[in-house]
């Protein structure tokens, strides 16, 4: 059982570390989800902090905003390597709530302004239940996180800004599966236990900059980077529910560490005003995948049946595509509507039941509305994965399944996601 919680590990790392692809929560503020998750050229409202904190500068006001957006999605898993299968079955999913703070201020027609922000660029909760075929893989997800990012930007002239921010990540997760303990691994049939595991993270730090460029009175570019940063997991609790005859097996009050890098991203972001009342954007990211080569679970004691372990993964990097726009009406509403293209970065044979993940198309539409010195921002995020198949082969070629001894680190079959994601901000002018 030397992969025995591998996969468990990974579901709690991996999701905490998608800012792209796999469970990614790129919902930093309502009006730039509702325009097609862009925002690296844009400086209408504080959330630039996020993405792009040299553009916060270009704000023609000081502002604070908060807001959420609720998180419905289902997994879906079809059994299409049995010949003449029926058997699928959907996830169970907890709603996720992920939220953001932000407030910008300087002194008036100062070039230099300050922000601090909280926010969840990564998080996740996913139940597929103790009943499916994939149990000893994975039951249940809980993860919560959390980035602070305390941010600075001056403007140099009219055109030209720059900014920068420290990235503080704290984060924990919960988790469980469960175990199968026949002769495969035991020598004896026992029957199937469960095991937990709660682990807080480290905190991880980083940084992040970004420049804005006003080319013309029309046109607005936008550059920006988010550093690779390091999680790691020491001293994380485990329980275990096994049978007396394997208690010595798995020791009460042992722990776990595990360690994962999260990608570094740059954007690179265009908008285009059309006229005073209708503007376009355009945004490529690139996020650096490929710095996750392998996960190394250390447990604290060590047996026969609980052993330490590293696992390839050999991620790629991958990059995500915006485009959308906002009109305003001569009433005052703002319309928006947005789309991008999520690639991932997850190969063939190395797809699990936590990050079941394909290629993603996001749809976006949002509506905002000014009253005095409070703005309103209404978004609707609809999230397609069409559905990807993992085959037997892929898996003994990635070498994730030994089709010898039954160990497996993934579930061959046909996975796909669904995703409903509504939301709200509230912005005040000062």
């Amino acid at each position: 059982m030397k992969k025995l919680f591998t996969s468990l590990i990974l579901v709690a790392l991996i999701n905490a570390a998608c800012l792209a692809s796999g469970y990614q929560v790129l919902l930093q503020g309502n009006r730039t989800t509702g325009m097609g998750n862009l925002g690296t050229a844009m400086y209408r409202d504080a959330s630039s902090l996020f993405f792009n904190p040299g553009a916060m500068v270009f704000m023609d006001h000081n502002g604070a905003m908060v807001g959420f957006n609720p998180i419905f999605a289902t997994n879906s898993y079809w059994d299409s390597e049995t010949a003449n299968s029926s058997y699928g079955v959907n996830t169970d999913n907890p709603t996720g709530t992920p939220f953001h703070a932000y407030v910008v201020w300087g002194p008036q027609d100062s070039n230099l302004k300050f922000g601090l922000g909280a926010f969840t660029p990564f998080g996740s909760g996913v139940n597929w239940g103790n009943q499916w075929s994939g149990r000893d893989l994975l039951n249940e997800l809980t993860l919560r996180a959390i980035q602070i990012q305390p941010t600075v930007a001056y403007k140099i002239g009219d055109k030209f800004s720059i900014g920068a921010g420290l990235d503080v990540t704290i984060g924990s997760v919960k988790l469980m599966r469960t175990l199968l303990l026949d002769g495969r691994t035991t020598g004896s049939d026992y029957g199937e236990g469960s095991v937990t595991l709660d682990g807080k993270a480290n905190t991880a730090f980083g940084f992040n900059v970004g420049v804005l460029y006003k080319a013309s009175d029309k046109l607005d570019i936008g550059l920006s980077y988010r550093s690779e940063v390091t999680m790691d997991v020491e001293g994380g609790d485990t329980e275990f529910v096994v049978p007396s005859a394997l208690a010595g097996l798995f020791p009460e009050g042992n722990t776990f560490g595990a360690s994962l890098p999260l990608p570094s991203v740059a954007t690179v972001g265009l908008t285009y005003h059309l006229s005073e009342n209708f503007e376009l954007g355009a945004q490529f990211d690139w996020v650096g995948w490929s710095a996750y080569e392998s996960l190394d679970i250390d447990f604290k004691t060590n047996t026969s049946l609980l052993e330490d372990s590293s696992s390839p993964r050999k991620y790629e990097d991958s990059w995500v595509a915006h485009l959308g726009g906002e009109y305003t009406l001569q009433s005052g509403l703002n319309l928006r509507a947005g789309f991008y293209y999520d690639t991932t970065p997850v190969q063939d044979g190395y797809m699990t039941a936590e990050t079941p993940d394909n290629d993603r198309m996001g749809l976006t539409a949002g509506l905002g509305y000014a009253i005095g010195d409070l703005q309103l921002d209404l978004s609707f995020l609809y999230i397609h994965s069409g559905q990807r198949e993992q085959t037997t082969e892929q898996a003994i070629a990635a070498k994730t399944y030994d089709a010898a001894t039954g160990s497996r680190d993934v579930l061959p079959g046909t996975y796909k996601l669904n995703a409903l994601i509504p939301g709200v901000s509230i912005a005040y002018k000062f």
